[in-house]
C-alpha cells in the first residue's frame, strides 16, 4: 500500500472504482468530485477532471453499469442527487469533462448513500438519507438520461433520527439476474432486505439480525456458481458478519431431495400475498479480528473474497474454507503484508 494524494481540500468521504478498475472517483466536504485514471505504464493515478458538484459536503458516489455509458451519481448534505455524464471530447482537467444530466431533489433531509442497481434491472438507482426514506429512481428513457422518475418511496425508519452521520446509512443491491429484485438497506443498527412483490412494491422480506451497534457498511456478493446469496456487514460493535440468504424455491437444497410431486409443491412455497419467494437468513461468520470499529466491507467480482477495513488501520481479506467457514487469509497494512 502507498499514499494516494487526491488533492481535496477537506475530508474525503467516498472513493469508488468504475467497473473496469481503470478510473476512480472521489468526493469530499470541499464540494468537489474528482475522477482519476490509471496510467498503465507508471501504475500511478492521474487526475482526469475535478469540478464543484454540490453546494454542501458530498458523501457518496457510484458508477452506473458500463452498458449505459460513463455515468456517476452523487449525493450530498444539500438534499440532492445529481447525475453526471462524461464528455470524452472535452479537455482533461478543464472542469468541463463531466456535465450534469439532472438533479433529483425529493429528499427532505441530507442524503447519505446512493447506489445504482445492477445493469440487468435497467438504469435504476436507490438513495437514502437522514429522513429515513429509501427512494428508487428509473431513467424514463435510456436514450435520454436527463429524465428520471421516482418509482418507489419506502419508509425504512418510522421516524427520522434526530441527528446521525452519513456512515450510519448504507445500501446495496442483489447482483443476481436469476433472483427477484432485492436490496439491503442499513439504517442505524437495522439491516433490512427489501424485495419486490408481484405488484412491483418493495416490502421487508428478511432482517439481518445480531448487530449491537451502528452498521457502517454492507456488501452483497456476486453469486457466481452458488445457489444462495452472501451478504457482509461491518458494524460499530467491531464485528464483520457474513450472512447466508436462501430462497425457498425450486432450487433450494432441501427441495432437490424430494420427489417430483413434492418439488412442485415446494416451488409454490412463496408468500401468496407478495408472489415472491420466502427468504431464509443464517449467519455464517462473525469475526472481531480488527478489534475495533469496522468501516468498510466489500466483495471481489466473483464473490469469493471479502475485504474489510477497520479502526486498526488494516485491510483484512476473508475466504471460505472447504467447510464453508470464513477465515482471515491475509492482513494488509501500509507497512507490510502478512
Amino acid at each position: 500500500m502507498r499514499p494516494f494524494v487526491t488533492g481535496h481540500e477537506d475530508l474525503v468521504h467516498d472513493i469508488v472504482y468504475d467497473f473496469y478498475g481503470r478510473h476512480v472517483a472521489t468526493c469530499s466536504s470541499d464540494q468537489h468530485i474528482k475522477v482519476f485514471k490509471l496510467d498503465k505504464e507508471t501504475n500511478e493515478w492521474e487526475l482526469s477532471d475535478s469540478w464543484k458538484a454540490h453546494d454542501s459536503s458530498i458523501v457518496s458516489l457510484d458508477w452506473a453499469s458500463p452498458e449505459y455509458g460513463r455515468i456517476i451519481a452523487s449525493v450530498s448534505y444539500d438534499k440532492t442527487i445529481k447525475l453526471w455524464e462524461e464528455e470524452p471530447d472535452a479537455p482533461e482537467c478543464s472542469g468541463r469533462r463531466w456535465t450534469k444530466l439532472c438533479t433529483l431533489n425529493d429528499a427532505t433531509g441530507p442524503l447519505y448513500s446512493v447506489r445504482f442497481a445492477p445493469g440487468h434491472l435497467g438504469l435504476r438507482l436507490g438513495a437514502i438519507g437522514n429522513d429515513g426514506i429509501l427512494r428508487v429512481y428509473d431513467a424514463v428513457d435510456p436514450s435520454d438520461l436527463r429524465s428520471w422518475t421516482l418509482t418507489s418511496e419506502v419508509k425504512v425508519l418510522p421516524t427520522p433520527p434526530a441527528s446521525h452521520l452519513q456512515s450510519d446509512f448504507c445500501l446495496t443491491w442483489c447482483p443476481s439476474r436469476f433472483s427477484p429484485e432485492k436490496l439491503v438497506v442499513c439504517a442505524l443498527d437495522q439491516a433490512l432486505v427489501y424485495q419486490k412483490d408481484k405488484a412491483g412494491k418493495f416490502y421487508v422480506a428478511a432482517k439481518l439480525e445480531g448487530h449491537t451497534g451502528l452498521i457502517r457498511s454492507v456488501s452483497w456478493a456476486p453469486s457466481i456458481g452458488r445457489w444462495y446469496q452472501l451478504i457482509a456487514t461491518g458494524c460499530k460493535d467491531g464485528k464483520v458478519r457474513i450472512f447466508k440468504l436462501t430462497e425457498r424455491m425450486q432450487n433450494d437444497s432441501d427441495s432437490m431431495s424430494i420427489d417430483q410431486e413434492g418439488l412442485q409443491e415446494d416451488s409454490n412455497e412463496s408468500n401468496s400475498e407478495t408472489g415472491a419467494p420466502e427468504l431464509k437468513v443464517e449467519i455464517l461468520s462473525e469475526s472481531s479480528d480488527h478489534k475495533g470499529e469496522i468501516w468498510s466491507v466489500s466483495w471481489n467480482l466473483t464473490g469469493t473474497i471479502l475485504s474489510s477495513a477497520g479502526d486498526d488501520g488494516k485491510v483484512r481479506l476473508w475466504k471460505a474454507s472447504y467447510s464453508n467457514e470464513f477465515k482471515c487469509m491475509s492482513v494488509i497494512s501500509a507497512q507490510k503484508k502478512t
